[in-house]
């Protein structure tokens, strides 16, 4: 019989079911959105629910489209990160998830920032110390809602939680560990002192295991409602940018650029950097004794979704196509646009500024609208304005001393060829797309694969099962505009930074 390994990554705005062969062909795949809630405008939060049923039911629906079911040994996890949700001892949830980019808590981070010191923390946790990370979450509820601090019996990230459901058992990894800002990046422990100012116990997070480890086992009662057997074991895995960079082989002088919900630009290393910049995170990899060098923004991929959802219903003469909200068909109209955009240049901060910024009060702008702008050009400028932040992640990390000669494509955006060549031109580098985009969903398959003893070396399996398919070369003239652009769009951002507090505090 075929043998197979089930994967769930549950990202932002969806979970994502994928059943792989041994070779890492996708035999299966399922998706299933759900809603973010906000409260107020710089809340996010989500139902972990809504998870558990997104991921039942594209479970259920991968294996009902298998025409020859095959033995699934063993299931592999990935997830969102910073996002927590405190749980009571019967699993129930005490709130609903604040996720990642979630701003409430931008005075909390300020509060650590005082007490510890920006540089001592960074150094400590490889964390910027900024209201995305867990501990600040959880420093908000000691202050706004103390109750949760006293009742929780753990504090779950989202894969988990989908763990915990799938198996009862409680573990998180060293990826997910040091996105809290709670864990010494350096020695892998969690930090004593931060716990005890936040007034958390330790015993309130699981036990940290490497993410190739077994967490438990798929339960009698669950299997049924997935339509898989029970006793399937259930590989821990690990944060969704890191199962990334294994699944995309991120390894030398590449870099991997992720897009979906948001934009990640990242590189790997077994060693610590010596001379870190003060913008850049240092996360612990899914791979045992590795670091992952990372910049990340807020909004990207969530910014086109805006653009679709508020100005693509979608007028076309296709026949057939009208009122399909489908990318392909924003991207041929997008592609009308000359680069440049007609002169608009947008600034994709929509829920605050990490990255090279870190500026949680910044807001996105276009500047350059005339009376003769039309629609496309403002889509355009989103994925323009996306390809110039990447750019100026790119330019850190030159400045480190870390040479980028090309650029790994992952994640929904890697499928657009319009946007991978606006970001080759920006960039002035090879944008590269592997046979598999999903690539947390591959690297949580390899390290799954590797738990259960079926893979040995994880990254000789990762260049094994992802090649290269396609290329975008950057063009010449359009890196030289682009260059010109990139100049203004930093100019933009200096002369709107004074403004961006006011602003916030309407």
């Amino acid at each position: 019989m075929l043998k197979a390994i089930l994967t769930l990554d549950i990202g932002t705005t969806a979970c994502k079911a994928i059943v792989f062969d041994l070779e890492g062909r996708i035999l299966a795949e399922q998706g299933k959105e759900y809603p973010i809630y906000q409260e107020k405008p710089t809340w996010a939060q989500q139902d972990p629910d809504d998870w558990w049923g997104a991921a039942v039911s594209t479970v259920k629906g991968c294996i009902a489209s298998l025409e020859d079911m095959p033995e699934i040994i063993a299931i592999g996890l990935s997830s969102q990160r910073e996002t927590v949700v405190p749980i009571d001892r019967e699993g129930n949830k005490l709130d609903d998830a604040i996720l990642w980019m979630d701003r409430r808590a931008k005075g909390q981070a300020e509060e650590l920032v005082d007490h510890y010191g920006r540089e001592n923390l960074h150094r400590m946790t490889g964390m910027i110390p900024d209201s995305t990370f867990t501990a600040t979450k959880l420093l908000w509820y000691k202050e706004n809602r103390p109750e949760i601090i006293q009742k929780a019996y753990k504090f779950l990230q989202p894969k988990e939680y989908i763990a915990y459901k799938l198996t009862g058992e409680c573990a998180t990894d060293y990826s997910l560990a040091s996105r809290t800002m709670m864990l010494d990046v350096k020695n892998r422990c969690w930090i004593k002192d931060i716990f005890d100012y936040i007034g958390v116990k330790e015993e309130q997070f699981p036990p940290i295991k490497y993410s190739d480890e077994v967490v438990g086992y798929v339960k009698d009662d669950v299997a049924p409602l997935m339509g898989i057997r029970s006793g399937i074991p259930v590989v821990v895995g690990g944060g969704d940018r890191q199962c990334e960079a294994l699944g995309a082989g991120i390894f030398g002088n590449r870099a991997m650029e992720s897009t979906g919900t948001t934009t990640n630009v990242s590189m790997g290393t077994d060693v610590l950097v010596d001379q870190v910049d003060e913008r850049v995170i240092i996360s612990c990899h899914v791979l045992r004794g590795h670091w992952l060098i990372e910049q990340g923004m807020t909004t990207s991929g969530t910014i086109n979704r805006w653009f679709r959802d508020n100005f693509c219903a979608m007028e076309t003469s296709v026949a057939g196509e009208i009122g399909e909200r489908d990318y392909a068909l924003i991207d041929r109209e997008l592609a009308m646009s000359s680069p440049g955009a007609g002169g608009l240049v947008l600034l994709p901060f929509f829920m605050g500024a990490k990255s090279t910024r870190w500026n949680a009060s910044a807001r996105g702008a276009l500047l350059g609208l005339t009376l003769n702008t039309k629609k496309r050009d403002i889509g355009r400028a989103i994925l323009e304005g996306v390809a110039y932040e990447i750019r100026a992640c790119l330019d850190i990390l030159q400045s480190m001393g870390l040479s980028v000669d090309e650029i790994v494509a992952m994640g929904g955006g890697a499928k657009g060829a319009l946007w991978n060549q606006i970001k080759a031109d920006v960039c002035g580098r090879p944008i590269k797309v592997p046979a598999v985009t999903d690539a947390a969903s591959l690297g949580a398959m390899i390290l799954a694969g590797t738990g259960v003893g079926v893979f040995g070396d994880a990254k000789a399996c990762s260049k094994r099962l992802n090649g290269i398919v396609k290329e975008y070369l950057p063009d010449g003239g359009n890196y030289r505009l682009y260059s010109k652009l990139y100049g203004i769009y930093n100019e933009i951002y200096k002369a709107l930074e004074p403004i961006y507090d006011k602003l916030a505090e309407i």
